[in-house]
């Protein structure tokens, strides 16, 4: 990536974060980066490309995390290990973890964020599968995805959302692992 497009990146992420996705224009964009227009349009679509250029760098590096985390590829570890990496990875990224939420949920509605909808709907479909074959050999709960999903991170999402930055995080991640596994287990292990 060209330094000058990851400079407009670095720009806007904390206008984002502090004015929000809705609140900040390529105005304010092009002023915080010192680029001018024509540049930010070589590189970008619009606002909606660089937030979805930003939400593809927090997803990569959240990913990222994960796999380092990853001792096996059991359901376990798969499930643990997903929730630690979202929760190490956003609570050392706050400002990003924010506003990759707010696009998340954004994305759902947003007209001009369907590239990034699309994404998380792949990337949904793909982790039913995964699932779908653990429910196939008996390694999970019987239940349906969204409530599978919902189970396993939801509660990561939400303790993410409210928990203070200068908390110490690892009590509760080591809970929240624990939790989003013991909610999916087979229920012969029990």
């Amino acid at each position: 990536m060209s330094d000058r497009k990851q400079t407009i990146l670095d720009a806007a992420l904390p206008l984002f974060v502090a004015q929000g996705y809705a609140g900040t224009t390529m105005a304010d964009i092009r002023k915080a980066s010192g680029a001018t227009t024509g540049s930010i349009y070589h590189f970008f679509k619009g606002k909606s490309g660089i937030a979805t250029v930003l939400w593809q760098q927090a997803n990569r590096a959240w990913l990222a995390n994960t796999e380092t985390l990853r001792t096996a590829r059991t359901p376990q570890d798969m499930t643990t290990s997903t929730v630690r990496g979202l929760l190490e990875w956003a609570t050392e990224n706050r400002p990003l973890f924010l506003f990759f939420e707010d696009l998340r949920m954004r994305a759902r509605s947003d007209p001009d964020l369907v590239l990034l909808r699309d994404e998380i709907a792949t990337t949904h479909k793909e982790a039913a599968a995964i699932y779908g074959e653990w429910v196939k050999r008996g390694a999970v709960r019987d239940i349906p995805w969204p409530v599978a999903s919902a189970l396993i991170v939801g509660p990561a999402y939400d303790y993410l959302r409210k928990c203070a930055p200068a908390d110490d995080h690892e009590e509760a991640i080591v809970l929240l692992c624990s939790q989003a596994w013991n909610a999916v287990r087979p229920t012969s292990e029990n």
